[in-house]
């Protein structure tokens, strides 16, 4: 195995690494000066060395830390990782009692700012933050992308990248690159490599796909569940990043635990281009937009209703409209207690024979905003009020609402007090509700739906649905 600079690590500095982080600082102390006794002076040992040192938090172990970091300097002079430790040790210290050892790890801070100013190591020695760094899925997914180029065969990336991750078994992200190109690998895994290797084009694609779902499904009032086919969409999506989580998992069970050495030269993720923003906000305002546009849409259909010109005719089947009648006098009553929402124009006549105690048609209602008023639920409540005199209903059905929409059902049923046949029907719709009640003596269903589908058409113009 090799450090960073492409030397052999000594298996006495993996040791004393290993001791050191088991809080073993005397044993860890031992094995770093035998190994520099043995091979001369490594960067690495020397850095365990004071450290175990630094560690004691005591005057006489500082002082021993700080012979053992400006000896690993005078062999190393330029070695990140003791000026960054020597820095932070120096800087820590009373000014006060040592102020040789402040300056001098003031100065390991600038020589490591000159010598890497972008570096993790001079970030950390100067106290600032510097730039977030990449998720560990962001590396993961760069590392495969930049394999599996086209024509590059995903079996043959995958054993290539083995072979790299077998010559550096320590380094964890050739083992995640590996384990994740094994999983890309198999054939059921074509739709994640495409996901992969376009994330920004595949993301606008399901924006724009699952934004037309939406608005197809507000357009055409289809049922919501509908909507659970962009699960069927993102499917791709969801089965790469479950890959990855599984080749993350497999990379790390599989890496010794004792130490973990990078490999050199690991290359940098390069920053989002210009061109990747500009896709990703796409898609981001597709489905933005489209989400909005929706629930807009949705809202105004909600509160939307149909809008009539309301005026009962004169005559009905030749039938001269009563101007007065002890049963639409009872009727005009009801409709003056009514306690339906917000009604605008009334309707009421009845026509017949002038002096005839029972007309032979008869129309109550109203017209007005029901946009909230659910049809099916307001056609039964002529049903519920004959049935509360006691009178008996002989049959009920659902008929076609016609042009205008909405529900309609119908009854015949004999009063309680003369037994004459008669036979209703009940409109519905968010813009009217209404009642035709005609004489059933020898007239069949056809004929009840029939009169009373063409009074509702005579009586209501309808103009242009609107909001409240």
């Amino acid at each position: 195995m090799q450090d960073t600079s492409g030397q052999s690590v000594l298996p006495e500095y993996e040791r004393a690494e290993r001791l050191l982080r088991a809080g073993e600082l005397k044993a860890a102390r031992a094995e770093a000066t035998a190994g520099l006794d043995e091979h001369g002076p490594r960067p690495g040992l020397y850095l365990v060395l004071a450290r175990a040192h630094e560690a004691e938090d005591d005057d006489d172990h500082d002082a021993a830390a700080e012979r053992a970091y400006r000896a690993g300097l005078d062999a190393h002079p330029d070695d990140l990782d003791l000026l960054a430790a020597y820095a932070a040790f120096g800087q820590a210290c009373d000014g006060l009692e040592h102020p040789g050892r402040q300056s001098r790890g003031r100065a390991a801070a600038e020589r490591l700012a000159e010598l890497a100013p972008d570096s993790p190591q001079a970030r950390q020695a100067a106290g600032a933050p510097g730039p977030k760094p990449p998720s560990e899925a962001q590396i993961q997914r760069h590392d495969a992308r930049t394999v599996l180029l086209p024509g590059v065969a995903p079996a043959a990336a995958a054993e290539e990248a083995a072979q790299a991750a077998a010559a550096w078994p320590h380094d964890r992200r050739l083992a995640v690159r590996a384990a994740t190109l094994a999983e890309l690998a198999r054939p059921v895994a074509a739709p994640a490599r495409v996901v992969l290797r376009h994330p920004y084009a595949v993301a606008l694609l399901l924006a724009v796909a699952a934004s037309a779902l939406l608005l197809t499904v507000t357009a055409f009032e289809l049922p919501s569940w509908l909507l659970l086919a962009v699960f069927l969409l993102s499917a791709p999506v969801r089965q790469e990043r479950a890959l990855l989580r599984r080749a993350r998992r497999r990379a790390l069970a599989g890496l010794p635990v004792e130490h973990r050495e990078p490999a050199p030269g690991a290359p940098d993720i390069p920053p989002v281009s210009s061109r990747q923003k500009a896709v990703a906000a796409c898609a981001a305002l597709v489905l933005v937009a489209s989400a909005v546009g929706s629930a807009a849409w949705s809202y105004s259909r909600s509160v939307a209703y149909p809008h009539y010109a309301a005026a009962v005719p004169r005559t009905f089947h030749g039938l001269p409209q009563l101007g007065d009648s002890p049963v639409l006098n009872i009727y005009a009553a009801i409709l003056s207690q009514e306690s339906m929402p917000r009604p605008t124009d009334r309707l009421l006549a009845a026509y017949g024979e002038e002096g005839s105690a029972q007309p032979a048609v008869l129309l109550f209602g109203f017209t007005g905003d029901l946009h909230d008023v659910e049809p099916a639920d307001v056609t039964g409540v002529f049903r519920e009020g004959i049935e509360m005199t006691g009178a008996q209903v002989t049959g009920a059905w659902r008929a076609a609402p016609g042009d205008l929409g909405g529900r309609v059902q119908c009854l015949t049923f004999r009063s309680f007090l003369k037994g004459a046949p008669q036979g209703a029907c009940t409109w519905a719709d968010r813009g009217s509700f209404g009642t035709v009640l005609v004489s059933a003596e020898g007239v069949s269903r056809a004929d009840i739906e029939r009169t009373a589908a063409e009074l509702r058409r005579q009586t209501l113009t309808p103009g242009d649905a609107g909001a409240v």
